[in-house]
């Protein structure tokens, strides 16, 4: 529907509309007429408006195009990110930037069921932090070097569903520094909750996969086992806990050959006779919302085993950090690696629908469910 309003220039002459993709040429002019640096290519506007999952609209004036506002959606989770927004320089100053920035809020929220919307602006961009605040947005993180100019990102967010906001661990974020240490790396966040000064380097982090991993995994490396990685915090003086659906080897499904199984059971037994020598607690159940709620309120980190087919649609097991359950969504830190259009506000405290969660804390056939919780030392 589109959308036509009053100001300063010609009333009813500027509209908000969604996207066509005959505007491609006008949107290539104003993104060179607003951007000096991490311009969006005529080829990233055709794919952001033809597969992208995306929320898209235009500012028009007498059928020229003169600013457009991108929201990306994270599939399987209720957040959007403002990818980008801008008004040519003639159009600036009438409002035009908060009217569509509503626009794109509303239509998150009641299109795509969107709860937060977040956002990154150069830290020197003034004007717009003033803007983003005044329509509500708090500064949750930044990050550093982050544009092409080495400008720092800061990151902003808000919440366009009427809900309590959640209580949050603080629970630093941190990006995995491989394809295969998702695990490690969440439990190098949770440690650092407990421990500001834990090595947060590469090196330790292969480290503890090289002490968590079940050798074998799908393809390529194996990833970390949660008997593995409740050994590595405990050696590290951490109070450990660890939910499972089954006792016997996670994984032995996910590889074809019988010499892999075997070394994957092997490994496991050795993990689960060094577990036996230790203070760590097993719990032979899946860890319920229930049991999720109660470990946050005691202080407790809980990493959680899940599938990736609700994001990417690959069945893949991955590890995640839990940072927040409150008003039927629980809070994810997603170690991954950024893709191309992504940042890492799209990785911090994802708010996922507590059904969607228990969806995807379900790995494999047997729907396997692993999560370890780690308190502090």
């Amino acid at each position: 529907m589109e959308r036509i309003f009053k100001g300063a220039i010609a009333p009813s002459k500027v509209k908000i509309r969604k996207v066509k993709l005959s505007d491609l040429g006008q949107l290539m002019e104003v993104e060179n007429a607003c951007f000096s640096y991490d311009r969006m290519s005529r080829r990233n506007f055709h794919w952001m408006i033809k597969k992208a999952h995306s929320i898209m609209l235009v500012l028009e004036y007498k059928t020229k195009v003169v600013g457009y506002g991108l929201v990306l959606i994270n599939r399987g989770t209720s957040l959007g990110r403002l990818y980008s927004i801008c008004t040519l320089k003639e159009f600036q100053g009438y409002g035009l930037a908060s009217l569509l920035l509503g626009e794109l809020e509303d239509k998150a929220a009641e299109e795509e069921d969107c709860t937060y919307l977040r956002l990154e602006v150069k830290a020197n961009n003034k004007s717009a932090i003033k803007l983003y605040k005044r329509l509500g947005y708090v500064k949750f993180t930044q990050k550093e070097n982050y544009y092409d100019d080495g400008t720092t990102a800061l990151c902003f967010e808000k919440r366009i569903r009427t809900l309590k906001k959640p209580p949050r661990l603080n629970i630093p974020y941190h990006q995995q520094g491989t394809d295969f240490t998702c695990g490690s790396s969440c439990l190098m966040m949770a440690m650092r909750t407990f421990n500001p000064s834990c090595d947060m380097s590469l090196s330790n982090e292969l480290q503890i996969w090289r002490e968590a991993t079940t050798i074998f995994m799908t393809s390529g490396h194996g990833g970390c086992g949660p008997h593995g990685l409740a050994l590595s915090a405990w050696r590290r003086g951490y109070r450990t806990e660890v939910y499972l659906s089954q006792t016997s080897a996670m994984f032995l499904n996910s590889v074809r050959s019988l010499e892999k199984k075997k070394i994957i059971e092997l490994v496991h037994k050795d993990f689960v006779k060094k577990i036996e020598e230790t203070n760590i607690k097993m719990h032979k159940k899946r860890l319920t919302l229930e049991d999720l709620k109660e470990t946050l309120k005691k202080g407790g980190v809980p990493i959680v085993l899940i599938t990736t087919y609700h994001f990417d649609n690959n069945h893949v097991p991955h590890w995640v950090t839990v940072t927040a359950y409150d008003d039927g969504f629980v809070y994810i830190h997603d170690p991954d690696q950024e893709g191309e259009f992504e940042g890492v506000i799209s990785r911090v405290h994802i708010p996922i629908p507590e059904d969607q969660f228990l969806k995807i804390s379900r790995w494999g056939k047997a729907k396997i469910s692993a999560t370890v919780v780690v308190y502090g030392e």
